[in-house]
């Protein structure tokens, strides 16, 4: 190939990708009303929370929520009021280098999951999943159960953790750029051994950076940069809304009343509530959108096209694109001689 094409070839590349991610974010995002009532309730305080990655909130005090930073941070767990945005306490994980720390979740039986699957160039070979007793506030220190997991097919990058508060199988989603994946664990996982997700055939839409099951495990929320979208437990969606602007939306968590708190990377993020979904009438979910299987054979309806582009969306999408430019700039480095 000619120099001169060469050096064009990347950046075109990366043109061309944004306009189809852009026009595939805005499908996925189809029929979802816009947020009513969303309300900041308040900001992380403390200048250590700076790229929060994962949400979840407490079943034994509604007003305290557990957070983590995003890759290159310490193993650190923050518990932080929720009303104040007062960081209460820190648990360190003894024992752990984690890499790209993305999602959280609360188990059915009081413990705090952590789930190590950030993986942009989907190249690593030890993500896992880190399983502690559920900080109550305070400083402590604990040694996590760790499940190192795989992923049939091979890496992929994930974001969004599922954890059945009815004790079900662990779910994983994909954050892929075109559309996602649900992955699911075996039910029975032993603590150190290499578990393999494999696919249970079930379509998400693009750039999902996180997901929660609603308490009562009947539902589950997932969420890209600009909207969320709900589904029942067998991956059938019900609904979906406009998500409120965030500089890099990337968590949600489902409060006991069934609101959202939603949450983006950077210091000083806000915690916002926003309203449940609320169920789509079945007309509404049965139009002539092409359906994809769910997980017990059910089906998801396609979305359809939307109207109007989701700053988050861009950004979200501009911000997994410039990880990637990283990461071919860094090999093509190497293979220079």
């Amino acid at each position: 190939m000619n120099p001169r094409y060469r050096r064009l070839l990347i950046p075109g590349l990366l043109t061309a990708l944004v306009v189809v991610v852009v026009v595939a974010a805005l499908t996925d995002s189809s029929e979802a009303a816009v947020a009513s009532e969303a309300t900041e309730v308040s900001r992380f305080l403390d200048p250590d929370i700076t790229e929060s990655s994962g949400l979840a909130v407490s079943p034994l005090d509604p007003d305290l929520v557990h957070t983590v930073n995003d890759s290159g941070s310490a193993p650190v767990v923050f518990t932080v009021r929720l009303s104040t945005g007062e960081t209460v306490g820190r648990t360190t994980l003894d024992g752990v280098a984690w890499r790209d720390p993305e999602a959280l979740a609360v188990g059915p039986d009081g413990t705090l999951w952590v789930a190590d699957t950030g993986d942009n160039l989907a190249a690593r070979d030890d993500t896992a999943l880190y399983v502690l007793p559920e900080p109550a506030g305070g400083d402590d220190r604990v040694t996590p159960t760790v499940f190192p997991v795989s992923f049939a097919g091979g890496p992929r990058d994930v974001e969004a953790l599922l954890v059945d508060p009815t004790g079900g199988p662990v779910h994983l989603v994909t954050k892929g750029l075109l559309g996602g994946e649900v992955f699911r664990l075996p039910a029975d996982l032993t603590p150190g051994a290499t578990h393999r997700a494999e696919p249970v055939g079930v379509a998400m839409p693009g750039l999902v950076t996180d997901a929660a099951f609603h308490p009562d495990g009947e539902r589950l929320v997932v969420r890209t940069y600009g909207s969320a979208l709900l589904y029942d437990r067998d991956f059938v969606r019900l609904g979906a809304v406009e998500l409120p602007f965030q500089e890099q939306g990337e968590t949600i968590a489902v409060e006991a009343t069934g609101t959202y708190l939603v949450g983006s990377e950077g210091t000083g993020s806000a915690l916002t509530r926003v309203p449940a979904i609320a169920p789509e009438a079945d007309d509404a979910r049965s139009g002539d959108a092409p359906r994809v299987g769910a997980a017990d054979g059910a089906t998801v309806d396609a979305p359809e096209d939307t109207d109007g582009v989701d700053p988050s969306v861009v950004i979200g999408v501009l911000a997994a694109l410039g990880v990637i430019l990283v990461g071919l700039l860094v090999v093509r480095g190497r293979r220079r001689p």
